[in-house]
């Protein structure tokens, strides 16, 4: 069952699929800045392309409250982000393109944002869920921060091909696209699913916080406000795995065609 528009409702006629449209655009947009910057794109690609991430895990938060099965909806991103971890590590020692350092992995921040999600839904009232149950939960999500902390602490000690495959395999709020900032995000996406105005207030807030925080101009990500206070409940047609077959796709086409344009300049 899907959820019925609350807030203006008259108006709010977007459904899921076009919000994954005007994601994929925009994303698309960016990611033509990021991989043919050295051809002339216009850096007012980079800026279209910031609100794609608010945009996708509002979604996902979407999805993760309606899916039939939770764990193998975090499984699927899991192998999303191993998969994209794998090729992007082939690819980049058979295909070196320094000035466009391939470090695409948006699977890796929805996985996180969904072990967030399912640890407010084991801390709600009523989950079901044992005291132990939560506490190995909570454990757990802490050893994969510290995972990905203690290599960075330990540079010096430890061979560099470990660190990079802590950092590389085990996503954390730290390490994963976008970092900490657009999980927290999602968690307030997800606190907040049934608030429309509470969530444009969360997306607001973070974008803020990034301004003053961050360089470059990820704070234009507050304009996913948009799209967002018009959506009005509904999945939409289309298919739910274009995605994950698209995303990667195109991430590493435009690769191989950067580094053929700088290298054989066809």
């Amino acid at each position: 069952m899907e959820r019925q528009p609350t807030l203006l409702s008259a108006k709010q006629n977007l459904t899921g699929f076009h919000l994954k449209w005007i994601g994929i655009i925009l994303m698309v947009m960016d990611h033509l800045h990021q991989m043919f910057i050295l051809q002339g794109v216009p850096v007012w690609f980079n800026w279209l392309g910031r609100p794609v991430a608010p945009i996708f895990i509002f979604l996902c938060a979407e999805g993760f409250f309606y899916t039939h099965s939770k764990k193998r909806y975090m499984l699927q991103l899991f192998i999303g982000y191993w998969g994209m971890a794998i090729i992007s590590l082939v690819l980049t020692k058979a295909l070196p393109l320094e000035e466009i350092p391939l470090t695409n992995n948006i699977f890796g921040t929805l996985l996180v944002s969904t072990l967030y999600m399912q640890l407010v839904d084991m801390l709600r009232k009523g989950s079901g869920a044992s005291v132990g149950k939560k506490i190995l939960y909570i454990l757990g999500m802490i050893g994969m921060i510290a995972m990905n902390v203690l290599p960075l602490l330990l540079q010096g000690y430890l061979p560099w091909q470990l660190i990079v495959g802590l950092l590389l395999f085990i996503p954390s709020p730290i390490s994963v696209e976008g970092g900490i900032f657009l999980v927290v995000l999602a968690v307030l996406f997800y606190i907040f699913r049934d608030h429309r105005l509470l969530q444009i207030l969360g997306l607001i807030l973070v974008s803020v916080f990034t301004f003053f925080t961050m360089e470059g101009m990820q704070w234009l990500m507050v304009f996913a406000a948009i799209p967002i206070l018009f959506y009005g409940g509904q999945r939409g047609k289309g298919s739910k795995y274009f995605f994950y077959i698209f995303y990667p796709a195109h991430v590493y086409l435009f690769y191989i065609i950067a580094f053929c344009l700088m290298y054989f300049g066809v």
